[in-house]
């Protein structure tokens, strides 16, 4: 995104957060990462001021609420975390707790256990988020063990629609196979990479729905599901961005 470009998103969503409001509904949040070393300060603030609007519940009733249909006469908020940074053990977590809620943290098993030179290609050239660091198989069972839910995002943050079943099961499945194995819990829930429906084919979807209870883009957040049903949607934040902002998106009134 351009300069510029950049520049008046951020003035457009300053003008249309100042008069939006959070809608009634289930809102499944997905972030990141932090962007400056002021956490958890900032993100800890955005909770503090979005718990004067919205009521926070933890990541798995949300899902099951939204399975179910269900259509709250308020804003109920749950939280998800994609790619697996350290900072979700160090600082997202933490905070999550201070409020009562847990967290769903999407992790890639070969990122958790890689190497150095893998860790470097992973953050510059996959997700293109230089010098992150990964939570590696004791934070992650920790965090299992505080209450929170960790969640197969492919082995190695692989785009899946390719038309090659192989590689497909082997980036899907095998991922909640490491995952059970090290964490000795259940595997439910998976997140495709990169998150718009396009990425993503029908193949791609029908073995992770064989696989996984429940499966999930960042995409189309004005509809609760995409793929006929079978996929649930998130809407991405970060968590260092304005109030303002989060508002707004927010303030959609999503339908099933």
């Amino acid at each position: 995104m351009s300069v510029i470009r950049s520049y008046a998103r951020r003035v457009v969503l300053d003008i249309l957060g100042t008069f939006s409001h959070p809608a009634n509904g289930i809102h499944l949040l997905n972030g990141h990462r932090i962007c400056k070393e002021t956490e958890p300060a900032t993100f800890d603030h955005l909770l503090k001021e979005l718990s004067k609007q919205v009521s926070f519940i933890r990541v798995e009733d949300a899902v099951n609420m939204i399975v179910r249909k269900i259509q709250p006469d308020h804003p109920l908020v749950a939280f998800t975390f994609d790619d697996g940074f350290e900072e979700c053990y160090q600082y997202f977590a933490p905070v999550l707790e201070k409020y009562g809620v847990n967290a769903l943290f999407f992790v890639n098993p070969n990122y958790v256990e890689g190497n150095e030179e893998y860790i470097r290609h992973f953050n510059d050239h996959v997700v293109m988020t230089p010098g992150k660091r990964p939570m590696r198989w004791k934070h992650l069972k920790e965090l299992s063990d505080r209450g929170h839910i960790i969640g197969a995002h492919t082995m190695d943050h692989y785009m899946v629609n390719t038309d090659d079943e192989t590689i497909l099961k082997e980036q899907i499945v095998t991922c909640k196979d490491m995952i059970e194995k090290h964490l000795q819990v259940a595997c439910d829930y998976f997140a495709f990479p990169y998150g718009k429906l396009e990425h993503a084919n029908r193949q791609a979807i029908d073995i992770a729905c064989n696989h996984y209870r429940f499966v999930f883009s960042q995409s189309d957040y004005k509809h609760y599901f995409s793929f006929d049903g079978r996929v649930i949607n998130r809407r991405h934040f970060e968590p260092f961005w304005p109030l303002r902002h989060v508002h707004y998106f927010l303030s959609c009134n999503k339908q099933y």
